[in-house]
């Protein structure tokens, strides 16, 4: 009995080969999809919007936060690309790190439109696609 078994369990090489492929090709296309100049703009403001709420409640004061043809927080001006249109929005954030106001900044391109929705209270923001 000198027969040499194989061993059926598991995937071939070329199995993993292509299934490595298809989520290659997957991820490639969502990666470029959430990552647009729009996205990526979104995300700064309210990465600074986050920020400002952080300075308000540390330093005990209040924050301003107004966007219209560049965003001046806290006396600090930050510009917006050229090829994204926004709302107007002008706000604080108290000593508590509450915000003045609840309310949705839209943004959008040429093929994207979102918003980032404001919340009272604690001043949660989060980033929707409309």
């Amino acid at each position: 009995m000198d027969r040499l078994s194989l061993n059926k369990n598991g995937f071939t090489f070329v199995e993993i080969l292509i299934v490595l492929l298809i989520v290659s090709i997957l991820s490639f296309g969502l990666y470029f999809k959430m990552h647009t100049s729009l996205y990526v703009f979104m995300k700064q403001v309210q990465t600074l919007c986050i920020t400002a709420q952080q300075k308000a409640y540390v330093e005990r004061r209040k924050v301003y936060v107004n966007i219209q043809d560049s965003i001046l927080v806290d006396e600090v001006e930050y510009g917006i690309p050229k090829d994204i249109a926004c709302d107007s929005v002008s706000f604080y954030y108290n000593a508590k790190g509450n915000m003045s106001k609840a309310f949705s900044f839209h943004c959008s391109n040429t093929n994207t439109k979102m918003k980032l929705v404001f919340q009272v209270g604690a001043g949660r923001v989060r980033l929707e696609k409309e």
